[in-house]
């Protein structure tokens, strides 16, 4: 529906409401905008704390690794034993007496590691000492000691050139990756070798960190996740994971900063941020290593969520409340409009009888005072249209602005009619009868000229003066009068029978126009034609219709008249020869029917 079909009440509701509905809507979007902003700030600073405590526990694991590798690489039995370059000798050493000096990890306290780490050399850190070649000659392990040079492993080639370690590499032994440093081995300013330490990248340790940040941890090392605390992931979640850290190490290499990035795991979102184990500033050698936190976007939100139902509620009841508002203070609005709008209507139906009740004091009510008004200016005009003929009408409503006194020549037909036996009548009754049968007797008259197209002209006592324009105006007038005289006897009272109505018509040339002065005029007709039309009226008798010679010929003996004597009138020097109409009278009954 288009808008301007709609009433006023419910355009201003509709306007009322869409502005709340707009504005509840727009704080929704907006403060969730902004907590959700302020969350995600909240997960990027928890994110670069966590950044700072990895690169606290790198740094605290490489001094703890680099502190023991030392302390076991000055032990003179150790030495000793690589002097002999016999393996059995080497591991000997390190697997009886240098397993229970190691410290096995110095994040983790000794309460949550298990007995089999002290136990199982297998399940331990790694410790590997080659000699002066890198030819391996023991380690912790007991597995198989490799057969060939280790220097070309990371961080040993510096080792074996006398340097000590500036970070951690990663190794994989046996399927298992390791935070590993070398150093040299001396005998006095003799090398003697290298000795390897590294500690596990584990579950236990991510799990602790976990426990410690209040995030998730994840463990990403050659391409793949080697420890996470998600708990239960489907494959399909752990391979989107891998492509997700994949993606993202190509971004941490190129912009050498950390990355942050977002997934969906578990029908959760999570942010992701993944800085590397390495230094990013140098070339990295051996196995890549990154280690990534994560956090619930999705519970993160939740709070974001509970806020927005809240506002939603709060929205709700708003809009309510505001439709409830709008309704009042649009009806407050529309209900002086409508009934200005219910006035008009009654004007429409020519009711000018009740005012519109003034209910405000703003700009409505004042256009109520002045419509109240203009319905009384309007009464007073159409009760003033009683008094005007229709040619003063016509006159008006051809110039709104000003009627100007004169008038102009006019070829029409006048019919006057009088009152027979009024004057003895009128002595006999009270001025209220006679007003009453003047009216009634008046109006009859007056209403069958109009029915003939006729203009009442006016009044005069008890005479009628009309006037007919156009081709048939002598018919017309002629047959108003037949019609006046037939249907007069059904309309007069037994008390009024004794009345009757004597007619004259004219026709000729008329001035017709405003007569008068500026402030008070008067549209009507003068002339000769009119003074010898309003003498024949005169000379008619009772029930009699005189016309004039002009009449006469102008109606070519349409309607039956006789010739009657010639008549001396008063202001024409000429004998005038006039003419009676031959009408039939007709049953009274058909009369009064007619009347009626």
């Amino acid at each position: 529906m288009k808008l301007r079909f709609l009433s006023l009440r419910w355009k201003l509701l509709s306007g009322f409401v869409g502005l709340v509905l707009v504005i509840v809507l727009s704080l929704l979007y907006s403060l969730g905008q902004l907590v959700e902003l302020r969350i995600r700030d909240d997960i990027n600073q928890n994110f670069t704390e966590a950044g700072r405590i990895f690169e606290r526990i790198q740094d605290i694991r490489f001094r703890q690794l680099r502190q023991t590798a030392v302390l076991l690489a000055d032990i003179p039995s150790l030495k000793a034993a690589i002097s002999t370059s016999d393996t059995n000798t080497v591991n000997q050493k390190i697997r009886e007496e240098l397993r229970y000096l190691l410290d096995f990890d110095p994040l983790i306290p000794d309460s949550l590691i298990p007995e089999s780490y002290f136990t199982n050399p297998d399940s331990a850190g790694l410790l590997l000492v080659s000699d002066n070649k890198g030819l391996p000659l023991g380690q912790l392990s007991s597995k198989k000691l490799p057969e060939f040079s280790i220097a070309d492993r990371a961080g040993v080639r510096e080792a074996l050139n006398g340097e000590m370690p500036t970070q951690t590499y990663i190794w994989k032994e046996n399927e298992r990756y390791f935070n590993v440093i070398s150093i040299p081995i001396w005998t006095g300013y003799n090398l003697i070798g290298s000795l390897t330490y590294g500690l596990p990248i584990r579950q236990l340790e991510a799990e602790q960190l976990s426990r410690d940040i209040g995030m998730d941890v994840i463990f990403y090392v050659d391409d793949k996740i080697v420890a996470e605390t998600f708990g239960n992931i489907s494959a399909d979640d752990k391979n989107g994971l891998n492509k997700k850290f994949h993606d993202a190490t190509y971004e941490v290499l190129t912009s050498y900063q950390a990355s942050t990035s977002e997934i969906l795991l578990n029908s959760e979102n999570w942010l992701i941020y993944l800085a590397p184990m390495f230094h990013l500033n140098d070339e990295v050698q051996g196995i890549k290593g990154y280690y990534g936190v994560a956090k619930s976007l999705t519970n993160a939100l939740i709070p974001l969520k509970n806020l927005q139902i809240l506002i939603f509620g709060i929205g709700v009841f708003a809009i309510v409340a505001s439709v409830l508002i709008s309704i009042i203070l649009t009806r407050r609005i529309t209900r002086p409009i409508d009934q200005l709008v219910e006035g008009v209507q009654r004007v429409e139906n020519q009711d000018f009888g009740q005012k519109v009740p003034v209910t405000t004091h703003d700009e409505i009510g004042k256009l109520t005072i002045a419509f109240n008004q203009l319905i009384e200016g309007l009464q007073e005009r159409l009760l003033m249209l009683k008094f005007v003929s229709e040619a003063t009408l016509d006159a008006i409503k051809k110039d709104l602005t000003r009627i100007q006194p004169g008038g102009e020549r006019r070829d029409v037909t006048v019919f006057f009619s009088d009152i027979r036996g009024f004057t003895a009548w009128s002595e006999k009754h009270t001025p209220e009868q006679v007003i009453d049968m003047l009216n009634n007797l008046l109006s009859f008259q007056a209403e069958i000229v109009k029915e003939m197209g006729g203009d009442v002209d006016k009044f005069v006592g008890d005479e009628l003066v009309a006037v007919f324009q156009g081709s048939k105006k002598d018919q017309l007038a002629v047959q108003a009068a037949i019609r006046i005289q037939q249907r007069l006897p059904g309309v007069l009272s037994d008390e009024e029978g004794n009345l009757a109505v004597g007619i004259g018509i004219n026709s000729g040339e008329v001035v017709m126009g405003a007569m008068g002065s500026e402030n008070r005029m008067d549209y009507t007709v003068l002339g000769s034609t009119v003074n010898l039309g309003a003498r024949l009226c005169s000379a008619a008798k009772k029930h009699q219709i005189l016309i004039s010679n002009e009449v006469y010929l102008n109606l070519e003996r349409k309607i039956p008249a006789k010739e009657l004597d010639s008549i001396k009138v008063k202001g024409i020097e000429n004998e005038i020869q006039i003419y009676e109409i031959v009408w039939k009278e007709k049953s009274k009954e058909r009369v009064i029917k007619l009347g009626n």
